[in-house]
């Protein structure tokens, strides 16, 4: 996936840390026809011989025909329904009528392989597997090229299409240089029944770093600059000159993430800027479609307003705003949700933050979206 570096996560929806009560190595799953039973799981592959492997592969490039306008409908619909953020790994979870709630989500990493997997209320599971599934637009990035931790990062796109069934994830993982069950992954999903018309979108961070509670510090405050990436959909109204009414859109995003905490009155803010999208589809209503994967700068913002810290180092809550200097949005309203890296910098602060977000919006002409996404940031002193 390009374009999508969390600086230690991933994102990218397709159509898209350890499990959810864990990090950096939960049960995984394989390949299946849509849905599974949580016991059918793949046989381990082997980890590579090297640091300087490649994670997984897929040199194919990206190009998928638009959803249908009943599937992105559903996806609208499923993205702006209410949701309580499912800790262990960080998740949020928006799932349309007819189809059982998510519970969490696990995943593996071998330094060759890596899983997804979706755990559902009715005790069914969607797993996605970069050694079974189809992987394209795979990025591996050096550390040096990833400024927010200096460690080695891979983003890639893995999907299923079976039947009427699409199950799809932008996702990267970001691990040490010397042992890849310390790895931090996330990103976001689709799940689409195109007959029936279910669907399901998400967000997830997850990983041995961020598994755990933490005591967080009394006092002072800490900077966390980084990434945030995920997924969007819009439904055009009338106020883009350049866009007929009616016209869908869906694609991913990418930003620059900054947050603070101010451990003393217990509480984090931030924003996401230097929006860009890319991998855009486009759905007309003469039924014309259209994909462009080049990254379009935006003047789009999201503005993540305060929320209480627990003693755990989790925080979660209402207030995520999206702004725009030249488009009127009349509604905007979101949810976020974090967590603390259980580990310190040489200040005695978390070293890193990670967790979910999204925000749906309505303009004056009624135009309307939703954006989903993971974000993670890092102190300057990571180490």
């Amino acid at each position: 996936m390009k374009h999508v570096h969390l600086g230690a996560i991933t994102l990218s929806i397709g159509l898209l840390l350890s499990a959810c009560g864990g990090g950096g190595g939960g049960g995984g799953g394989g390949p299946m026809n849509g849905m599974m039973g949580t016991g059918d799981q793949p046989p381990a592959s082997q980890p590579p011989p090297s640091e300087t492997q490649t994670a997984f592969s897929g040199t194919e490039t990206r190009n998928i025909s638009a959803l249908t306008q009943p599937a992105l409908s559903s996806l609208l619909d499923a993205s702006q329904q209410s949701s309580t953020p499912i800790f262990g790994s960080v998740v949020q979870a928006f799932t349309s009528s007819r189809l059982s709630g998510v519970t969490g989500i696990e995943t593996t990493f071998n330094g060759s392989r890596f899983t997804l997997q979706i755990n559902r209320q009715d005790g069914s599971s969607t797993t996605l597997d970069t050694d079974r599934d189809e992987t394209l637009d795979v990025e591996n990035i050096s550390p040096s090229d990833n400024p927010v931790t200096n460690r080695n990062l891979v983003e890639g796109y893995v999907y299923r299409l079976n039947g009427s069934t699409l199950t799809g994830a932008g996702a990267a993982v970001e691990w040490a240089s010397t042992d890849f069950t310390d790895y931090l992954s996330g990103g976001y999903w689709v799940y689409a029944d195109l007959g029936t018309q279910r669907a399901e979108i998400g967000a997830f961070i997850d990983g041995s770093e961020f598994d755990s509670p933490i005591q967080v510090p009394v006092t002072g405050t800490a900077t966390y600059t980084g990434r945030a990436d995920g997924g969007y959909i819009v439904r055009y109204g009338t106020d883009f000159a350049d866009v007929s009414s009616g016209t869908w859109e869906q694609g991913e995003y990418t930003g620059r993430t900054r947050l603070t905490a101010d451990f003393g009155s217990s509480q984090i803010s931030g924003r996401i800027d230097n929006i860009g999208l890319h991998n855009i589809r486009t759905l007309e209503p003469d039924g014309t479609a259209d994909y462009d994967p080049s990254l379009r700068d935006t003047d789009y913002e999201g503005i993540l307003v305060a929320v209480p810290i627990s003693q755990t180092g989790t925080f979660e809550g209402q207030g995520v705003m999206l702004t725009h200097p030249q488009v009127q949005i009349t509604s905007s309203q979101g949810s976020w949700a974090g967590r603390f890296s259980i580990s310190d910098d040489p200040a005695g602060n978390p070293r890193a933050v990670a967790g979910t977000n999204r925000a749906s919006f309505t303009t004056s002409g009624e135009t309307e979206g939703v954006f989903v996404g993971a974000f993670y940031g890092a102190t300057e002193r990571f180490e």
